[in-house]
């Protein structure tokens, strides 16, 4: 096994994974669709579809169809399976959005146990079992498929290594996995909007308010506050084209010390 150990290359040779996450109507599915539509898999669990209409070429599953008599928890899984095990165009699959999803599998799951509301017991199985799709998904870039999570976003208190407590604006999911999530991909960005301009970018370099990272150089913007345009493939283009290896800080040389004169003009 271990003469089988290669040395890392200067290439991305495996899919990227992502988080996107912002308030609802930002522009996180509209941002999918900047993504090639005959190689896109769009795995959508929002009641609306409006954005996604005329998007040609563009494939789209409703889960919405899928929340009744278990059949929605047999789907997602069924459709990794596919997505990991058969031949398939899709090279982008992107899962609008990881909250709705959330709820879907809790209101599934508490219609199904005869419960008019959700208990302890429901609340725990689902962060379980979402924090299980997104490891499953989020695996598929070993296939060579880009995988993107959209999510809303809430604040969440967290302590730094300091014990600090901070306030920071995460994902909106369960806040026992949320951190958790953002750990397991290769990027997490912040999608925003300006509120005159109605400019759309994504934040991708960390700030005092969100939570965002990314595992790849190339991206993040030229300063603090632009980000990266709202374009998914622009993104994941400068990510796979970065010079990697390139931009390693090299050894700075010496100067070699001048000789020093002395009081009758010669040197030591």
């Amino acid at each position: 096994m271990l003469e089988d150990i290669k040395p890392i290359g200067n290439t991305i040779d495996r899919g990227i994974s992502f988080i996107i996450y912002g308030n609802p109507g930002v522009g996180k599915t509209t941002l999918a669709t900047t993504l090639p539509h005959d190689e896109t898999l769009i795995l959508n669990a929002e009641a609306g579809l409006g954005v996604l209409l005329g998007k040609k070429g563009l494939h789209v599953m409703s889960l919405v169809d899928f929340i009744e008599d278990g059949e929605f928890e047999r789907v997602v899984d069924n459709l990794y399976k596919e997505l990991r095990t058969t031949s398939h165009v899709f090279k982008y699959v992107v899962l609008d959005n990881l909250s709705e999803i959330e709820n879907l599998l809790l209101s599934s799951l508490t219609k199904r146990r005869g419960k008019e509301v959700p208990t302890i017991k429901e609340y725990g199985d689902v962060a379980f079992k979402m924090k299980e799709w997104v490891h499953l998904y989020r695996d598929l870039v070993f296939s060579g498929i880009n995988v993107i999570f959209n999510a809303w976003e809430f604040p969440m208190e967290l302590r730094n290594y300091d014990g600090n407590v901070l306030t920071l604006v995460l994902p909106k999911v369960s806040k026992s996995y949320a951190p958790n999530i953002c750990g397991l991909v290769d990027v997490v960005g912040h999608m925003e909007v300006h509120e005159k301009s109605g400019k759309r970018w994504v934040r991708f370099r960390p700030n005092d308010s969100c939570l965002v990272k990314s595992q790849f150089a190339g991206i993040g913007g030229t300063n603090d506050q632009s980000g990266e345009p709202a374009d998914l493939m622009a993104v994941i283009d400068k990510i796979r084209s970065h010079k990697y290896g390139e931009d390693e800080v090299a050894e700075p040389e010496v100067p070699k010390e001048e000789p020093k004169e002395t009081k009758k003009g010669k040197t030591k």
